[in-house]
């Protein structure tokens, strides 16, 4: 009996988890008088895995992705500062992929203090590959600090609404 109650808690439990996962979407804005986003989150609030934004017409794609991990392990007054005792923003390498097309671009982790995690930081060219293949398939993943975020395909109007924008 017990274990009747136990895999119904846990199957009730994974349904809970899949509820609160398919809140997650993706939304595109492209204003005439701001910067464009493209974003994968939680609607009008800071829960977003990744998000890109541009200044219309720079040919420049900033993209924000939110690690789990925590790089910060001490915080020294109002500056935290990692294992090594580097203060943040702390340089990295990021891996950015879709659909055969890859770029390792420099970027930088700052503690999230929202999340606990690591807010990682990069940029990207409109005339990368990377750009033709995200807007193709819709498929994108970031990969920094030994984690990876992979969101659910893109819409791939939104996304060519979105780098069009950037262009």
């Amino acid at each position: 009996m017990k274990s009747a109650a136990l895999a119904l808690a846990l199957f009730a439990a994974s349904g809970a988890a899949h509820a609160q996962d398919s809140d997650y979407a993706w939304s595109v804005e492209t204003p005439k008088d701001a910067e464009a986003a493209l974003r994968f989150g939680l609607h009008d609030t800071d829960d977003q895995p990744i998000a890109f934004t541009c200044v219309r017409g720079s040919g420049q794609v900033k993209v924000s992705a939110d690690l789990a991990k925590r790089l910060g392990v001490e915080r020294i007054g109002e500056t935290w500062v990692d294992k090594a005792g580097v203060r943040a923003p702390w340089p990295m390498s990021v891996a950015m992929a879709s659909e055969g097309a890859s770029l390792t671009l420099r970027g930088v982790g700052h503690p999230n203090d929202i999340t606990d995690g690591t807010l990682v930081l990069t940029e990207f060219s409109t005339r990368a590959p990377l750009a033709a293949a995200f807007r193709k398939s819709g498929v994108v993943s970031l990969t920094a600090a030994g984690e990876s975020v992979k969101p659910p395909p893109a819409p791939k109007g939104a996304v060519r609404k979105f780098l069009s924008a950037c262009k």
